[in-house]
């Protein structure tokens, strides 16, 4: 009886011991770029998907990155600030596109100059769970800086404001079902894509330039 429970116990500390980690929430959207951060090779469904761990830094903790192989995960893990840099610049360059505010996302009476003019130059575009957000000053980034959550929900409203006028699918574009009254919305590189429900939302994200391609298609065929 002794042995039997004496078992029972080191089973279940070694159950215990071996249960890994709670993993790290993402934070914000699906990583926006066709590729690589490190190598710049073309991603697909099975990159290598990391959510980032920065406890002291909000606008990194839950930060979702997405690599072709695990060798590049080693890489840039060895000097991540150089690589997120260069990867939110492409980010900004992207998104700035089809930004929905013009407006300063803290400030809302601060107006923004348009991308591409002289006067953009004073913008503050900042990425944030892989959202571009513009911002006015300083202190504003330093403010979306501590909730970032805060600020990607204000983005995303006035993304599925703007872009839901004309948003060209009437039906799922993963399940072809028709997209319920309500809606799952996301934000795909900056873009509002539709969904039927969550599942279909996790597919959607396993490979977003599939899931914007059908977007494209869908606007290219659409009457004028």
């Amino acid at each position: 009886m002794k042995q039997s429970l004496l078992l029972t116990c080191l089973t279940a500390l070694l159950l215990a011991a071996g249960e890994p980690p709670a993993a790290t929430p993402r934070v914000g959207y699906a990583w926006p770029l066709p590729t690589c951060v490190v190598s710049g090779e073309p991603l697909g469904a099975k990159s290598v998907v990391k959510v980032l761990e920065d406890p002291k830094d909000a606008s990194v903790h839950g930060r979702e990155v997405r690599f072709c192989c695990e060798k590049c995960v080693n890489t840039f893990e060895a000097n991540r600030a150089k690589y997120l840099e260069a990867a939110d610049a492409l980010i900004v360059q992207r998104e700035q596109a089809v930004y929905p505010s013009a407006v300063c996302i803290i400030m809302t009476d601060e107006k923004l100059a348009a991308p591409g003019t002289p006067e953009a130059a004073d913008v503050r575009g900042v990425v944030v769970g892989n959202q571009l957000v513009r911002l006015c000053c300083a202190s504003c980034e330093r403010k979306v800086r501590r909730n970032p959550t805060s600020a990607l929900a204000k983005v995303q409203r006035a993304a599925v404001e703007a872009q839901a006028k004309d948003y060209p699918l009437k039906a799922c574009p993963i399940s072809g079902r028709p997209l319920p009254a309500e809606p799952v919305d996301t934000l795909l590189a900056g873009r509002l894509v539709r969904l039927c429900c969550k599942e279909c939302q996790a597919k959607a994200e396993q490979d977003v330039a599939a899931t914007l391609a059908k977007l494209d298609a869908a606007r290219a065929t659409k009457p004028s």
